[in-house]
């Protein structure tokens, strides 16, 4: 209690209506609360004061209670236009009142507690008894109404309370001594109460205005961990995709065709889907490099890899395994189709010149092919197909050998090429 007096004090002496030993941020809020009350309880002032007038004072002459109830409204008005004006040009950095605002409020505490003086000639006893309590009423709400700006609450309590007690010690008598006693007691535990409430209110405007800062410094906490999440993410799939691509032609490497073939284990080994492999050798690729160096014999993979591509399906996967290897997995193909494919995989390179830095390379390709057989490891179909890639090799190259295994199952009729342009 003694530092909130401390600080209302000091405030009154600097002619400020709120706390000045609070931050900017949180006298802000409290001179916002202070000049919404002023406008809300302007309009409430006019018509309770009409009201007690109207209605404990009917004794009194008719048209001075008229002036004064129209002069009360006019002042209210004014106040709350005035305290609008205020409102809106206040400055969150350095927010302040105004001495004629702050007059008209304390002017208003003033007004109530003159009017036992002014009617106590024209009413009787028991009227004067209900003005003197009725007047208590609209100084609690002062109180109340005003918690957000202590100094100016006290204030405009004080002048209210103070010439009331005053009224009612002149009477010398008993009755009025004791309700003296009463309101001083009654004033003195209000404002006790509103320094109570208005620590209360700064706590919960500091904790406020606290969890929004949280709330702002999580936000960006969370802004900053997906962006990292997303640079991360983004990272970790060019890592994978970089780990299962080939740098060179941009296909796939063995790492993938592995993981690609796991799940085709099961499908083959049930009879479920045919599984055919193509393993392709770029011919005479040493002589390449050595007549036209290793930048154009890397163009020459590139535009292999390139014109292998485009005469597969989206549910085939092609991959350079190493050197001027590819390996081709055909699905939902067997080996009679599969040896068509390698026919027009053939065809394809053959057919087309492949441009480079030094002109124009003919380049022609030799293949393996082989059915993945029920119960047979993907590495054994990698090792068939590779051994029919040698028989073509060492029969001439660029043509297409099927695995001995697989010869059995083909049909007896001629392989026509794929027309360019046509997928198998």
């Amino acid at each position: 209690m003694n530092s909130s007096v401390r600080s209302v004090l000091n405030a009154l002496q600097r002619r400020s209506p709120v706390m000045l030993d609070v931050p900017a941020d949180i006298r802000y809020l409290l001179m916002q609360r202070y000049l919404e009350m002023s406008i809300r309880t302007s309009r409430l002032t006019a018509v309770s004061f009409a009201v007690f007038l109207c209605g404990f004072a009917y004794e009194a002459p008719l048209w001075p209670r008229i002036a004064a109830v129209l002069a009360m409204a006019v002042a209210m008005q004014f106040r709350a236009l005035f305290a609008q004006r205020l409102l809106a040009r206040l400055e969150p950095d350095d927010p302040r009142s105004h001495p004629l605002h702050d007059a008209f409020v304390v002017a208003t505490a003033l007004a109530w507690s003159a009017v036992p003086y002014l009617l106590q000639q024209h009413v009787s006893e028991a009227a004067l008894f209900g003005l003197l309590y009725g007047i208590l009423i609209p100084l609690t709400v002062t109180c109340i109404g005003y918690i957000a700006a202590l100094p100016a609450c006290m204030l405009t309590v004080v002048c209210g309370a103070v010439p009331l007690v005053f009224f009612m010690l002149l009477q010398h008598t008993v009755v009025l001594g004791v309700m003296a006693l009463a309101t001083t007691m009654c004033v003195t535990t209000l404002l006790a109460r509103a320094a109570t409430g208005h620590r209360i209110l700064l706590q919960a405007l500091i904790a406020k205005r606290d969890n929004a800062l949280l709330v702002l410094e999580l936000q960006s906490y969370r802004q900053a961990l997906e962006t990292e999440n997303a640079t991360l993410g983004s990272s970790l799939l060019d890592a994978a995709r970089a780990a299962n691509r080939d740098a060179l032609t941009g296909l796939f490497n063995r790492r993938h065709i592995d993981g690609f073939a796991q799940p085709l284990v099961e499908l083959v080994h049930s009879g479920q889907e045919d599984v055919t492999l193509c393993m392709i050798d770029v011919d005479n690729f040493k002589q390449v490099n050595d007549r036209f160096g290793h930048p154009v014999g890397d163009e020459v993979l590139r535009a292999v890899g390139t014109l292998l591509a485009a005469r597969l399906r989206d549910g085939d996967c092609l991959a350079r395994i190493g050197g001027e290897e590819f390996l081709a997995v055909l699905r939902n193909c067997d080996v009679n189709r599969g040896r068509r494919v390698a026919e027009s995989l053939r065809h394809n390179v053959a057919a087309s010149q492949i441009g480079t830095d030094a002109g124009e390379v003919p380049v022609t390709v030799s293949l393996g092919v082989a059915q993945w057989a029920t119960g047979e490891g993907f590495d054994e179909l990698v090792e068939r197909a590779d051994r029919a890639l040698y028989e073509a090799k060492h029969g001439g190259r660029d043509r297409v050998e099927v695995d001995r295994g697989d010869a059995g199952r083909l049909a007896m009729v001629p392989v026509e090429p794929v027309p360019p342009g046509h997928l198998h």
